[in-house]
C-alpha cells in the first residue's frame, strides 16, 4: 500500500512552526549581536590586546579543565534525579547524554534544544518519557533554584557597594531570585485542581506532573541536586577567577561570588542566543562596582562563553558513540 502525499494544509500548518522558529532564531541572534556591539563600541581595543598578547595559558587551561568537569558534574545530577524517579541509568550514560545534550545546546538556537536531544536519546535508551520530561525539569529547577541560594547569599556584597546604578543592580537581584522563588512556591501553594479544570485531560496530566515536580523537589535526590547545582555554580565563579588571573585582570573573589551568579541566572533566560551578551552584560555592569574595567570584564566573559563552547565539543563524540 502506497503512502499518500501529505494534503497541501498539512504542509502549509508546518510552515507556521517552521516560520516561527525561523523568527525567534533571527531575533535572538539580533539581541545577541546588539548587546555586544553596544558593549565593545566604547572599548579600548589596544588594552585589550595587551590583555591577549600577555595572557598566561596555565590558568586558562584549568579553567577549561574545571568547566569540563561541570559537565560531569551535571550528568551525575541529571542520574541522580533519574534513580529517584525510579528509572535507570548509568552514571556513564548520564555523563555522556549530558555532554551530547550541552554540545547541541551550545549548536541549536535555543537551550531548550539540548535537553530535547539528551531526554530523547534517554527515551530511547529505556527510561520512560514521563520519566525523561520530569527529570529534565527537575534538573533545570535545582540549577535555577541554586542560581538564586547563591544571588542572596551575594546580597550583602552587592549591598556594600549599593550607590547610584549599583543599588538597581540590588533590586534587579532581588526580583530575579523573588520571580524563581515564586514560580517554585507555586508548585506547593496550588495543590488542589478545580473541577471544572480536571476534566481536561491535557490538564490533569499537567497537574500530575507539577505533582511529581513537587515530590522531586522535596525529596533526597532533589536536594542532592540542588548541592551539586551549587558545586556547578561556584566552580564557574572558579572559572572566571582563573580566567581573570590568565589575562592578568585582578579580581576579588567576593566579586565574583556576587556577579556571576546573577549572570548565569541572567543567560539562562530565553531572549538571546545561548545567553550571549546577556551575560556580558551582567558581568560588565556588576564587576564595573568593585573596580574592573569593561573591557577586561567583556573580555573575561567572552572567554568564559567560548571556554562554555570549547568544553561540551566532546559531546559530539558521544552523541556519534550513542546513536
Amino acid at each position: 500500500m502506497t503512502n499518500a502525499s501529505p494534503a497541501p494544509r498539512d504542509l502549509a500548518g508546518g510552515a507556521g512552526p517552521a516560520n516561527k522558529a525561523r523568527a525567534g532564531l533571527i531575533a535572538k541572534v539580533l539581541v545577541s549581536a546588539a548587546l555586544l556591539f553596544f558593549l565593545a563600541r566604547k572599548l579600548d581595543w589596544p588594552a585589550m590586546g595587551q590583555r591577549l598578547a600577555g595572557a598566561s595559558v596555565t590558568p586558562l587551561a584549568l579553567a577549561l579543565v574545571l568547566l569540563t568537569v561541570t559537565v560531569a558534574i551535571a550528568g551525575l545530577r541529571w542520574r541522580v534525579l533519574v534513580r529517584q524517579a525510579g528509572a535507570q541509568l548509568s552514571l556513564t550514560q548520564a555523563v555522556q547524554l549530558t555532554f551530547a545534550g550541552m554540545f547541541f545546546g551550545q549548536v541549536l538556537p535555543a537551550t531548550i534544544g539540548g535537553d530535547v536531544v539528551r531526554g530523547v536519546m534517554a527515551g530511547r535508551g529505556g527510561v520512560p518519557w514521563e520519566d525523561v520530561v520530569v527529570t529534565i525539569v527537575l534538573d533545570r529547577l535545582a540549577a535555577l533554584l541554586a542560581s538564586v541560594i547563591l544571588i542572596v547569599c551575594g546580597l550583602p556584597i552587592l549591598s556594600a557597594v549599593a550607590t547610584g546604578e549599583a543599588e538597581s543592580l540590588t533590586w534587579i537581584a532581588v526580583a530575579a531570585a523573588g520571580a524563581v522563588l515564586a514560580a517554585t512556591a507555586g508548585l506547593f501553594i496550588f495543590r488542589n485542581l478545580p473541577a471544572w479544570l480536571a476534566r481536561k485531560a491535557w490538564m490533569a496530566r499537567l497537574w500530575d506532573l507539577a505533582g511529581r515536580l513537587r515530590s522531586g523537589l522535596v525529596s533526597r535526590g532533589g536536594f542532592v541536586a540542588v548541592v551539586l547545582s551549587l558545586l556547578i555554580h561556584l566552580s564557574t565563579v572558579a572559572t572566571v577567577l582563573l580566567i581573570g588571573a590568565g589575562l592578568g585582570v585582578e579580581i576579588e573573589p567576593k566579586a565574583a561570588f556576587a556577579v556571576v551568579p546573577l549572570a548565569i541566572l541572567a543567560a539562562a533566560i530565553p531572549i538571546s542566543l545561548n545567553g550571549w551578551g546577556v551575560r556580558e552584560g551582567v558581568m560588565v555592569s556588576g564587576l564595573a562596582f568593585f573596580s574592573v574595567q569593561s573591557g577586561d570584564a567583556l573580555l573575561i566573559s567572552v572567554f568564559l562563553g567560548i571556554g562554555v563552547v570549547i568544553s561540551v565539543l566532546p559531546g559530539s563524540v558521544t552523541w556519534l558513540a550513542l546513536r
